[in-house]
C-alpha cells in the first residue's frame, strides 16, 4: 500500500489549490455524468453521491464508513441524508480539514485498525482510495490479491448481513502496456511514457487489472450487485476540472505559490506537474491505457 509519506507527497501539495478550485470539500474523483454531459460538474458529483448512497439504501440515523475520505466530499453528502460518516485517510492535510468541518475522522490506514474499535456500520464508501492499496513493489512481490482479500475481509467484519460498500476506483484498461515498459525513457507521447508519469504522480500505487479482479477477490466475502464505467465521465471531469483549475483568483495563484516550496522536499514533484499539465490520467483514459468503475457489493 502507498505509505502515508506517500499519500501525502499526492494530495498535500495540492491541499489548497484543488479546495479553491473546486469547494470546500473538493471530490477529486471522477463525477458522474452518465451521458448527460449538459450536466454542470457539481451536479455529476451530486449524482455519483446520490447513485452510492441510492445503492446503499442510506437513511437518517445510518452510520457510514468512508474509506479513504479526502477532503470529506462523501461525508458531506452522507451528513446530508441525516447520517453520520466516519473516515478516515491517510493525508495529514485532508484530516485536519475534514475535523475543522465538525467530520468524524481519523488519521489511520485501514491495515492499522482493529475492526472490534469501530463498532458495527451500515455501509461503508470508498471513492478513489482503492487505488492505493497496492503498491509496485508488492505487485512485484505478487501479494496484491492478498491485500485485496484483506480489505474486502476487513469490510466485512464491519457490516451485517446483507449491508452493502460502494466502491469507486481506477483500473487497467484494455491497452494498458507491458508494466516493464512503463519508463520515464520511452518515447515522449508513447503509452509507455504517460503510463510511467501517471505511476510518479500516483507513487507506490498499483491499480486493479480491471472490474473482474476485483469482483473475483471480493467474492469470498460480498456478492456483486452492479457496476458501471466512467471512464468517459472521467474524462468529462478533468475537462471541468481544467476549467476551473484556469480562472483567475488571487487565492488560488496564492496556492500555487505555496506548491513551490514542495520542490525542495519533494524529487519527483516536477514529474507529478508534468503528468498533471499533460493531462495523462485524462489521456489514459481516452487511450484505454487505464478505466474506472462505480461498484456496488453486498455482504453474504
Amino acid at each position: 500500500m502507498a505509505s502515508q509519506a506517500q499519500i501525502e507527497s499526492t494530495y498535500n501539495y495540492l491541499d489548497g489549490l484543488w479546495r479553491h478550485c473546486l469547494g470546500e470539500n473538493a471530490d477529486c474523483s471522477g463525477a458522474m455524468y452518465d451521458g448527460d454531459f449538459a450536466l454542470t460538474l457539481e451536479q455529476a458529483q451530486k449524482k455519483k453521491h446520490d447513485f452510492a448512497l441510492g445503492h446503499l439504501s442510506i437513511k437518517p440515523g445510518d452510520r457510514v464508513l468512508d474509506v479513504g475520505c479526502g477532503w470529506g466530499a462523501m461525508l458531506s453528502a452522507i451528513r446530508g441524508r441525516g447520517a453520520h460518516g466516519v473516515g478516515v485517510t491517510l493525508s495529514t492535510k485532508q484530516y485536519k480539514h475534514c475535523k475543522r468541518c465538525g467530520f468524524e475522522v481519523y488519521l489511520r490506514d485501514w491495515k492499522a485498525v482493529n475492526p472490534a474499535e469501530m463498532g458495527q456500520f451500515d455501509a461503508i464508501t470508498s471513492v478513489g482510495s482503492f487505488e492505493h492499496y497496492c503498491s509496485d513493489d508488492e505487485f512485484i512481490a505478487g501479494k496484491q490479491n492478498q491485500i485485496y482479500d484483506q480489505f474486502f475481509k476487513f469490510c466485512y467484519a464491519l457490516l451485517p448481513i446483507k449491508r452493502r460498500m460502494f466502491l469507486q476506483t481506477m483500473t487497467f484498461g484494455r491497452y494498458v502496456p507491458d508494466p516493464a515498459k512503463l519508463t520515464l525513457d520511452a518515447k515522449k507521447g508513447s503509452d509507455e511514457r504517460i503510463m510511467a508519469l501517471v505511476r510518479k504522480f500516483y507513487p507506490g500505487s498499483w491499480l486493479p487489472a480491471g472490474l473482474d479482479h476485483i469482483k473475483e477477490t471480493a467474492r469470498p466475502y460480498f456478492k456483486f450487485v452492479t457496476a458501471n464505467s466512467g471512464r468517459l465521465d472521467y474524462i468529462e471531469t478533468i475537462d471541468q476540472w481544467d476549467i476551473r483549475f484556469k480562472r483567475f483568483n488571487l487565492k488560488k495563484i496564492i496556492a500555487v505559490l505555496r506548491i513551490f516550496p514542495y520542490f525542495l522536499k519533494d524529487p519527483e514533484l516536477r514529474y507529478k506537474l508534468e503528468s498533471a499539465r499533460n493531462n495523462c490520467n485524462q489521456e489514459c483514459f481516452k487511450r484505454r491505457l487505464m478505466d474506472h468503475y462505480r461498484i456496488v457489493l453486498e455482504k453474504h
